[in-house]
């Protein structure tokens, strides 16, 4: 592993652990062990290495939910979306689950740091279109699956949230229920 992503790494640890405010670079450039100008070398500010640490797990969480769903039953494309909720209620109760990164990112830092937020959009982009191509497999129009997806998408953020008070809260099979019958009920509209 070079230094940049030993950087990265610990970098993501522990963002994720405890805030983007609270960590600053003089921890993470000491618990990487790198130089600070090693540190520098690879990122001019905060700001770019939350920026490098949020391309980095969107590419991760990219990577992890399209080999679940490579997984699947290629032509099913219901079970597509199913193993998404799924792949999200396994990561709630992970051991290094803290909610979202993404959604702390918004919270915390987009303000101070506006480019901080384009991987977050990038996720959120990647993630409703790969919804929707499952929503058109299954026979939903267009611009019908891009608002449903949304919807789908929204239901996964506040989950998200939800886990975050609470792991135990988030009833899988109860939501998946309700999901399926707005996609069955929005397959019977068409």
């Amino acid at each position: 592993m070079s230094k940049k992503d030993d950087i990265i790494k610990t970098a993501l640890n522990l963002f994720n652990s405890y805030s983007y405010n609270s960590i600053g670079v003089d921890r993470i450039i000491s618990e990487s062990g790198v130089a600070k100008m090693t540190f520098y070398k690879y990122f001019p500010s905060k700001a770019k290495l939350i920026e490098e640490c949020l391309n980095r797990r969107n590419m991760n969480l990219q990577e992890s939910l399209n080999a679940s769903i490579e997984k699947c039953n290629a032509t099913d494309c219901l079970d597509h979306i199913k193993t998404i909720f799924f792949w999200y209620h396994a990561w709630f109760h992970s051991p290094d689950f803290n909610g979202c990164m993404f959604q702390k990112a918004v919270e915390e830092v987009s303000k101070i740091y506006p480019s901080t937020i384009y991987p977050a959009i990038e996720y959120k982009n990647w993630l409703t279109e790969r919804i929707r191509i499952a929503l058109e497999g299954l026979g939903i129009a267009v611009k019908q699956s891009l608002q449903l997806a949304s919807m789908l998408v929204s239901i996964l953020d506040g989950m998200t949230m939800q886990a975050q008070i609470d792991q135990d809260s988030v009833h899988i099979d109860e939501y998946w229920k309700r999901i399926s019958r707005l996609i069955q009920f929005e397959l019977t509209d068409i």
